[in-house]
Formats: structure tokens, sequence, C-alpha cells
């Protein structure tokens, strides 16, 4: 991928991803927070889960009327995958959360109240509806749903 990706897909706003997800769950498993930067740090899917009306189909259902979104998941997987674990880990080098058998948030800051720009948030409302769509599924069936490729 390109440099610039890197650059605008960097720790910082992946942490505070991570913090706002984190915030209304409370804990998961690490394979499932890797695929959460893929959908949230991709524009165009921002873009269409802030509107999202969740439905009955679900991920699966998502996939097939919107390929386009998920034509290059498993290519920004992987890229986003080194800032994925690194900013896991400086979140646990600050206290933010814990990992063992799932990621606990343990974070006393509010990142509702902060305003991080806009793109900070429009992440911040595709978050809930992000949510809804993958709740339904196990962290297996969603590697294979998305299907990824390690």
């Amino acid at each position: 991928m390109k440099e610039i990706y890197y650059t605008y897909n960097n720790e910082a706003i992946s942490s505070c991803v991570f913090l706002s997800v984190l915030k209304k769950v409370g804990s998961m498993d690490i394979a499932r927070s890797c695929l959460i930067l893929p959908f949230l740090l991709d524009d165009k899917t921002v873009t269409y889960l802030k509107n999202y009306s969740p439905s009955i189909g679900g991920l699966r259902e998502l996939i097939s009327e919107e390929r386009r979104l998920f034509t290059s998941f498993n290519k920004r997987y992987l890229a986003l995958l080194p800032v994925s674990i690194n900013s896991l880990l400086l979140l646990s080098k600050s206290r933010q959360i814990t990992i063992g058998n799932h990621i606990i948030d343990n974070s006393t800051l509010d990142l509702s109240e902060a305003d991080f720009g806009n793109r900070f948030n429009s992440i911040q409302q595709a978050i809930p509806n992000f949510l809804t769509l993958v709740a339904n599924l196990s962290t297996v069936q969603l590697y294979q749903t998305l299907k990824i490729q390690l």
C-alpha cells in the first residue's frame, strides 16, 4: 500500500477507534479486534455504515449488496494488521486496556466528548451500526464471511 495510507491510518486514530469500540462492548477477543480497523478506517465503508439500517441478513447480505466495499477487505486487513497490533500494544502499555484471553477496556477517557475532527466523528457515528452488523457472528464466522487469508 502507499505510504500515504499509513500516514492517514496511523496508531493515533486507531487507538481512539479501539477505545471507542471497547467502551461499547467492554471486551473482545484479539482476532475479532483485528477486524475493526479495516471496517472503520475505510472512508467509503464508514460513510455507508453511518446511514446503514441493520437488517435480518446482516453482514452476509451487506457483502452481497455492496460488493465494492469488500473487494479489497483482505488487502486492507493485511495492511492494517501492524497498525492494529501497534495500537493495542500502545493502549496496553498506557494501561488503557488489558490484554489476556480477551482485550478488556480499562480506560477512563471519554472520547464521546472529544473533538478529534470530522473523520473521527464520522467513525464514532458508524460504530453502533458496525457493532450491530458483526454482533451475531462468531469471530470464526466473520473471518470466513470476509474471506480473510492470512
